[in-house]
């Protein structure tokens, strides 16, 4: 690169100078003294730059109090690693845009340093010098036609798209542990199914037993209700374990051993929780607005447009301040002592850089394009995911409403299958047939309404609503 210079230096001696005036030796040692705490200095934030980064709203339960939702959704954000990987990622974009800040700010140097040096002749004479120096510079970019400025909305930009990526993933976090502990009360449901579902089987059994005895019935009809009962003391033992991965699961969320068995609480269906607009026009809307990672994307488009102001800005002058002050003490027979100043302007003009410049502008243009295309995109998805999880809330309702009335004819049917059965007009098939559809509307009644629980949760985290920050989190 070849560069354009005009300095305007003036150095001259001055008569006082009080931090060297007795020796340049306590002068080198009270710079060091003053400059060191300064240079060492690690943390704070002086620039009020981490103040952005919100810390989930989180709060302790009580250790054996019956576990909640919120119970379970704030252990989950106050105790999860993931919580504190994604702060310290959010702190570390920050701190990067307090870096860009401090461009704005002056540099400040301290150099100081001691020698001896000596000349020894053959046959006799020569000389010894002992110097010290001391040295103090600043520098300070004063104006660059708009490229610190550009880098500085650059990162912050930056940050905000990191704040809004940390937000996306708390919000998948809440879902997983209100999805998580759903899940657990729809293992509990059919672990009760299950156990339900094997007394019946069990009465099957008495009832086919007896009549054989009896020698009412064929030993088949007892060994096919032998079977089922079987059957139904395998399907418990399956709902056990189901039951017990389940809590292993909502456990690990809230990062505690998989063996934690967590006792939640008894709590009422939320009023209106079979419940949606039929608006889906607004349901798209409050997605594209309120959603974390579209804001994200946001941010990534409008950094890659402050990178394109950065490249652009190369191609213009930069104009320096310099300053500096220093001392020189030197310890023979002349007993040298010298002080000195500077201040000086600096201006920097690019003139040729091999093209290399243009191809940094035409990459950071073609970038910008790439995050706005990327924006659209991401868009249509969030609008699809809205759609897919609207039909799948509806057809977890309905579902469910159907469920109540096949649950509701199927416990009758099996009660007048085996009552009929006992009084000799009915056949075991038949019997354990009905108490088949039972256990199957039981299973399909408890786990629809769990997935329509589940669903409407879905619904709450694809429209953005869930808010990682505030006690109520959206819910």
């Amino acid at each position: 690169m070849m560069r354009i210079r005009k300095n305007i230096l003036c150095q001259t001696k001055i008569s006082a100078f009080p931090l060297l005036a007795k020796t340049a030796g306590k002068g080198i040692l009270m710079l060091t003294l003053f400059g060191v705490p300064f240079a060492a200095r690690a943390g704070g934030d002086p620039l009020s730059v981490e103040r952005a980064v919100t810390a989930p709203a989180c709060r302790e339960t009580a250790q054996n109090a019956p576990l909640r939702l919120g119970d379970a959704i704030n252990l989950a954000l106050c105790r999860n690693p993931e919580t504190r990987r994604l702060y310290m990622g959010a702190m570390a974009a920050a701190a990067e845009y307090g870096q860009a800040k401090a461009d704005y700010w002056p540099t400040v140097d301290l150099s100081a340093g001691a020698a001896h040096s000596g000349r020894h002749v053959h046959g006799g004479g020569g000389s010894d010098a002992d110097t010290a120096t001391a040295r103090l510079s600043a520098q300070w970019l004063l104006y660059d036609f708009g490229g610190r400025e550009a880098a500085t909305q650059s990162a912050r930009q930056a940050l905000a798209a990191a704040l809004a990526m940390r937000s996306d993933t708390l919000q998948g976090m809440i879902f997983d542990v209100a999805e998580a502990y759903y899940l657990v009360f729809a293992a509990q449901a059919e672990q009760k199914n299950s156990r339900a579902t094997l007394d019946a089987a069990q009465s099957a059994y008495d009832a086919a037993a007896k009549r054989y005895d009896l020698g009412l019935a064929a030993l088949s009809d007892r060994l096919q209700a032998e079977t089922s009962r079987s059957e139904a003391q395998l399907t418990v033992a399956k709902a056990d374990r189901a039951l017990a991965v389940a809590k292993g699961n909502l456990a690990v969320l809230m990062n505690r051993s998989p063996d934690y068995d967590p006792e939640l609480a008894s709590e009422e269906l939320p009023a209106g929780f079979s419940d949606m607009p039929d608006d889906i026009d607004a349901l798209f809307k409050t997605a594209l607005n309120r959603r974390a990672d579209i804001a994200a994307q946001k941010a990534a488009v409008e950094q890659a447009r402050s990178d394109v102001a950065v490249q652009e800005s190369k191609n213009a002058p930069s104009l320096s301040l310099s300053t500096g002050l220093g001392a020189d003490k030197e310890w023979t027979r002349d007993k040298t002592r010298a002080r000195s100043n500077n201040i000086g302007l600096s201006l920097t003009v690019p003139l040729f850089t091999g093209f290399k410049n243009t191809y940094r502008i035409n990459q950071a243009r073609y970038r910008l394009e790439q995050s706005e295309a990327a924006l659209k995109k991401l868009e249509s998805d969030v609008k699809n995911e809205v759609w897919t999880t609207y039909q799948n809330f509806f057809t977890a309702k309905k579902t469910y409403e159907i469920s109540q009335t096949m649950l509701a004819s199927a416990g009758q049917n099996a009660q007048v299958a085996l009552g009929a059965y006992k009084a000799g007009r009915g056949s075991i098939l038949n019997v354990l047939d009905a108490q088949s559809k039972l256990a199957d509307a039981r299973t399909t009644n408890s786990r629809s309404l769990y997935e329509l629980l589940i669903a409407r949760t879905d619904i709450v985290r694809k429209i953005g609503l869930i808010n990682p920050f505030k006690a109520g989190k959206g819910f």
